[in-house]
């Protein structure tokens, strides 16, 4: 992840310094990874963008503005993105009281969302969203063609978002057929084929598209100063204006970024590979982490379900 975070226009130009102070704050007293406070300053802003219209303005926060912002964003958003945004809020509620910014610790106020392991499915896009993401966009222009080798590579490897966006030329090895993913979250890197359409897709963006720069990273922004995508709201983006754009409509409750490719991926992939090669796969250090998978495998646990005492034999 990048050190720099672009702060969205609508956010008060007041509000810039105490941003930045808290993200500071962030990697340096709290410790966490510039990619986790990157993702804690999205979420600020958009609570600032509802409840916070200026710098002044943060003493007036108080715990009904705070469980009326909750509840509206609940109601437009998906269960993780609550979930980051409490989490986000409670952090800087914290800063806010340490920094007497505001006179008493709100951060109780904000509900904490337990989460039981290995207590949900997984969702990943439909088979047919995924073949219409990767047959759909047009690859006349820098932008297609840059989105397509993006989604060519999610759909294909299952990789995180942020493995896309850190992948850089030299991981690419054109003469071997091989592409290695960096490690991302703690896991292990990913090195597998460098499969033919993924190959062909690459090879035209970087060719074609890709602008000169001195990053070594693959895929860059379309305008100037060209740089690394950003950040992961702005590789979501791009996932979610090409759905829209075709008109497809996903399940209920279902999340438009890019870890559907890799829930997709990791669904196909149960039951068809032993299960040590699809963690190899996925990247994950901690099998456990990847025994989610197989609830999706109905028929894997038909077969090992034990018959209820009593029952028919």
């Amino acid at each position: 992840m990048h050190s720099m975070f672009r702060i969205p226009d609508d956010v008060s130009p007041s509000l810039h310094p105490l941003i930045n102070r808290f993200r500071t704050d962030a990697l340096q007293i709290r410790g966490v990874a510039a990619e986790t406070a990157s993702a804690e300053l999205l979420y600020i802003c958009r609570f600032f963008c509802s409840v916070v219209s200026s710098r002044e303005a943060i003493q007036s926060i108080s715990p009904d503005k705070i469980i009326s912002f909750l509840i509206a964003y609940r109601e437009q958003n998906t269960p993780g993105s609550l979930r980051w945004m409490q989490v986000s809020l409670r952090s800087f509620l914290r800063f806010a009281y340490r920094m007497s910014l505001i006179d008493r610790d709100l951060s109780a106020i904000v509900p904490v969302q337990m989460i039981r392991r290995l207590g949900t499915v997984p969702y990943g896009f439909p088979d047919e969203c995924i073949d219409r993401l990767r047959n759909g966009i047009e690859r006349t222009t820098s932008a297609g063609l840059r989105d397509s080798a993006i989604i060519c590579l999610l759909a294909t490897y299952g990789v995180r978002g942020v493995q896309i966006r850190r992948l850089q030329l030299g991981d690419v090895d054109w003469r071997g057929d091989r592409i290695h993913f960096p490690a991302a979250k703690g896991g292990r890197s990913i090195e597998q084929h460098l499969l033919p359409e993924a190959g062909n897709l690459l090879s035209e963006y970087v060719r074609r598209a890709r602008p000169e720069s001195k990053y070594p990273e693959v895929f860059l922004t379309l305008r100037e100063p060209f740089c690394p995508l950003p950040g992961a709201s702005y590789l979501s983006g791009i996932i979610r204006r090409h759905i829209q754009r075709l008109g497809l409509v996903l399940p209920s409750g279902m999340p438009q970024g890019t870890h559907g490719f890799r829930h997709a991926f990791a669904s196909r992939m149960v039951g068809k590979i032993p299960f040590k090669e699809l963690v190899d796969q996925m990247g994950h250090r901690d099998p456990a982490s990847t025994l989610i998978y197989s609830k999706v495998d109905v028929d894997g646990l038909r077969l090992a379900a034990l018959p209820w005492p009593g029952g028919e034999q």
